[in-house]
C-alpha cells in the first residue's frame, strides 16, 4: 500500500499506537510504550514527545509496581517485545521515505516554492536528493517519479534528463567535481516535458562538515537558451559584418582617438602586405610605421597633414602615394571620419584608402592627349594659315611685279611717256603697302603681347576685305552684292582677328560656288543692328548648301577634298572670344548663309579683351 498523503501516514501510525497500548495493557510489559513515544515524536512534535515520555513512565511505574501485577510469561513478553520493535522500524520506515517528500514537495513555503531557475541538490556520492518545484515541472516528473530517481544508485537518470550529444561531456564533468570536490560549471540542454531541449547552464557547489568533509552537494541550473541563441546571432552578424568589411572593395582601417592604427581589413592587408600577427598589440602600434608605406616625397606632408587632422578632431581627405606590397607606389585618396558619443569624445576613428592610381595615370594620359592635340592644331592652324598667306601676300605682289613690268616699259619707251610710269609707280606704291599691311596682321596675330582693343568699324573692316580678295572675286565670276548698315555702330574688338573672320566667310563663300553656273554665281554681304544690343554680318552665297551645318565649325571636319577643316574652327574661336556667337544655316533659295553676330561695346566698357591666339 502506498501511503502519498500526510493524514493517511498518520491514521496507518495512530492506529499502530493503539495496537502498542492494547499489547502493553494485556502483556503488562512497558516497552510497548516506547513505540508510543516514537509515534508521538514523528508525527507531533518533540516537546509533546517528552509530554508522552513522562506519560509513558507513569504508566510504566503503575504496571511494575501494581500488586495487581500478574508476572506474564516470557513467551508473551518476547512476543511483545518483537511487536514492539516491528511497530518502531514500520514507523521509521514510512516517515523516513515519505516525511522529506511531504516536507519539501507538498510543505514547502514560498521561499522553496519561488526559487528562481532550476534547483538541485545531492549526496556526496553523487545520487540526486532534491529537485525543487520548478525543475519537476520543467522536466514534467511527479515527486513520487522522483523518489525512484532518488533511490537509484546509479546515474541511469542522467541520460533521461540531458541531451545525447552532451550526456558523456557533462557526466565526465560531474564526475570530475565529485573525485575532486571543485565546483562543476557546466553547460548543457537539458529535455523539457514536450521533449524539446534547451540550453542550460549548471553550477554544483560542494557543502562541507567543520572538518572539510563534503557533506552534500548543492547547485542551480538556469536557462540560458535565449541568450545563446542571442549570442550565436550576435556572432552571425558579426561573422557577416567581418565578410562585408573584408570583401568590401576599398582598403579600411581603425585607428584610436590618438590617431594610432589598430584594425585593417582583409583588402587592405592583402594590399599592402600588413602581417596582422606580428602587429603590436591593439591600439600601441606607432602611425609613424605606416607613414613609411607612402612615398619618400610625401611622408612628411602625410605625416604633419594627418596629425594636424587628428590634434584638432576634425575629418581628413588626402591624396598621396602608397607603397604597395610588390613595392610599386600607387596613388590613394584617403579619408577619415571620428566617430563621436553623445558627448562628443572621439571614441575612434574610421579610415577608408581607394586606389586611384589607374584614374590618376588616366587623367595624366588625357591631359598628355590634350597636349599633343592642342600642338596638333596649333600645326593645322599654322597650315591653314600658312595658305591664306600666301594667298593674301600672292595678289599684292603679283601685281607689283605686273606693274614693275609696266614701269619699266613705260621708261623704255621712245621716247619715255613719264606719266604713265609715274602713275603705274603709285600702283606698285600701293601694292607694296598692301603687302606690307598682310605681313603687319600676320606679325600682330602671331605676337605674345595682348592686343590692346580699339573701336572696330565692321563695315570698314568687309570693306578692306573686299578689295583685298578683288581679284579672286572677279577671276571666280562671282558678284558681290553688298548690304551694309550705313548707321552700323562700332563696337570693341581685335582689328585683325574681325578680318581674319570675315576673310575666311568671303573666301569659303567663292569656294561654295566653284560647281554651280556663272549666271547665279553671287556672294551677298549684309551688315546689321539688332535690336538685342548686337552687331550682326552675314555671308550667303548660292552654292549647293551645307550637308551637316551642326558640324562645320569642329575642328577638322571638312568637305573640301584638300582642305583641312580649321578656317570655320579658328573663326567661331575668335567670335566667342569676344563674347559673341557664330552659326550657319542653308537658305531655302539654295546656297546657305553663315553670320555672326557681336556685343555692342564702346572702349570704355571693356579695357582687356580675350584675345585669339594662332594655337586656335
Amino acid at each position: 500500500m502506498e501511503l502519498t498523503s500526510s493524514r493517511q501516514r498518520r491514521a496507518v501510525a495512530a492506529g499502530i499506537s493503539v495496537a502498542c497500548l492494547l499489547v502493553t495493557l494485556l502483556t503488562r510489559d512497558p516497552s510497548g510504550l516506547l513505540v508510543v513515544v516514537a509515534i508521538v515524536c514523528i508525527c507531533l512534535d518533540w516537546r509533546a514527545g517528552l509530554v508522552a515520555v513522562a506519560a509513558t513512565s507513569l504508566m510504566s511505574a503503575a504496571m511494575l509496581l501494581s500488586p495487581l501485577d500478574v508476572t506474564a510469561s516470557s513467551s508473551a513478553r518476547f512476543a511483545a517485545y518483537v511487536f514492539g520493535a516491528l511497530a518502531v522500524w514500520l514507523v521509521v520506515k514510512i516517515f523516513r521515505t515519505t516525511s522529506f517528500y511531504d516536507r519539501v514537495y507538498q510543505g514547502a513555503g514560498a521561499g522553496t516554492a519561488h526559487t528562481p531557475g532550476l534547483g538541485w541538490s545531492a549526496y556526496p556520492d553523487g545520487r540526486l536528493r532534491f529537485l525543487n518545484r520548478a525543475a519537476l515541472e520543467y522536466v514534467g516528473i511527479t515527486a513520487e517519479e522522483m523518489r525512484e530517481v532518488m533511490d537509484a544508485d546509479d546515474f541511469s537518470w542522467w541520460r533521461r534528463f540531458v541531451h545525447p550529444d552532451d550526456a558523456e561531456t557533462s557526466m565526465t564533468q560531474w564526475r570530475h567535481s565529485l573525485k575532486t570536490g571543485e565546483p562543476m560549471i557546466a553547460e548543457k540542454r537539458l529535455r523539457r516535458l514536450d521533449g524539446s531541449y534547451r540550453w542550460f547552464r549548471d553550477t554544483g557547489v560542494a557543502s562541507r562538515d567543520e572538518r572539510g568533509r563534503i557533506v552534500g552537494w548543492y547547485g542551480h541550473t538556469e536557462d540560458i537558451d535565449d541568450r545563446r541563441k542571442a549570442e550565436a546571432a550576435l556572432r552571425k552578424s558579426e561573422r557577416e559584418l567581418r565578410l562585408l568589411v573584408d570583401t568590401v572593395p576599398t582598403m579600411i582601417w581603425l585607428m584610436t582617438p590618438a590617431g594610432l592604427p589598430y584594425y585593417f581589413n582583409k583588402r587592405f592587408v592583402d594590399w599592402a602586405g600588413i602581417d596582422p600577427a606580428q602587429e603590436e598589440p591593439r591600439g600601441t602600434r606607432r602611425f609613424a610605421s605606416h607613414v613609411e608605406l607612402f612615398h619618400p616625397d610625401d611622408k612628411a606632408g602625410v605625416k604633419a597633414v594627418f596629425q594636424k587632422s587628428f590634434a584638432r578632431g576634425e575629418p581628413l581627405q588626402h591624396k598621396g602615394r602608397l607603397c604597395r606590397k610588390d613595392g610599386e607606389y600607387r596613388w590613394i585618396d584617403s579619408r577619415f571620419e571620428p566617430l563621436r558619443d553623445e558627448d562628443g569624445t572621439i571614441l575612434r576613428w574610421y579610415g577608408v584608402n581607394f586606389d586611384i592610381d589607374d584614374e590618376v595615370r588616366a587623367q595624366e594620359s588625357l591631359r598628355l592627349a590634350d597636349e599633343r592635340l592642342a600642338r596638333a592644331l596649333r600645326a593645322a592652324s599654322l597650315s591653314e594659315l600658312s595658305v591664306s598667306i600666301a594667298h593674301e601676300l600672292n595678289q599684292p605682289l603679283q601685281a607689283v611685279v605686273a606693274n614693275a613690268g609696266a614701269f619699266q616699259r613705260w621708261l623704255n619707251a621712245d621716247p619715255p611717256n613719264f606719266n604713265h610710269a609715274s602713275r603705274v609707280a603709285q600702283k606698285i606704291i600701293r601694292n607694296a603697302d598692301a603687302a606690307a599691311q598682310v605681313i603687319s596682321r600676320i606679325r600682330t596675330l602671331f605676337s605674345k603681347a595682348e592686343s590692346e582693343p580699339q573701336a572696330v568699324d565692321l563695315n570698314a573692316v568687309i570693306g578692306e576685305v573686299c578689295d583685298l580678295l578683288g581679284d579672286r572675286l572677279a577671276s571666280a565670276n562671282v558678284e558681290l552684292d553688298l548690304h551694309l548698315d550705313p548707321d552700323l555702330p562700332a563696337t570693341v574688338a581685335d582689328h585683325v582677328q574681325m578680318e581674319q573672320v570675315v576673310l575666311n566667310l568671303v573666301r569659303n563663300g567663292i569656294e561654295a560656288m566653284q560647281d554651280v553656273d556663272i549666271d547665279v554665281r553671287s556672294l551677298r554681304i549684309v551688315s546689321r543692328h539688332r535690336n538685342d544690343g548686337t552687331v550682326e554680318v552675314e555671308v550667303r552665297d548660292r552654292g549647293n548648301g551645307l550637308s551637316n551645318p551642326d558640324r562645320i565649325f569642329d575642328a577638322f571636319y571638312t568637305t573640301k577634298p584638300d582642305g583641312m577643316g580649321m578656317g570655320l574652327a579658328i573663326c567661331r574661336s575668335i567670335v566667342e572670344a569676344h563674347r559673341g556667337r557664330i552659326w550657319a544655316e542653308n537658305v531655302e533659295t539654295g546656297g546657305a548663309s553663315i553670320a555672326f553676330s557681336l556685343p555692342v561695346r564702346t572702349g570704355d566698357s571693356t579695357k582687356t579683351l580675350p584675345r585669339q591666339q594662332a594655337s586656335e
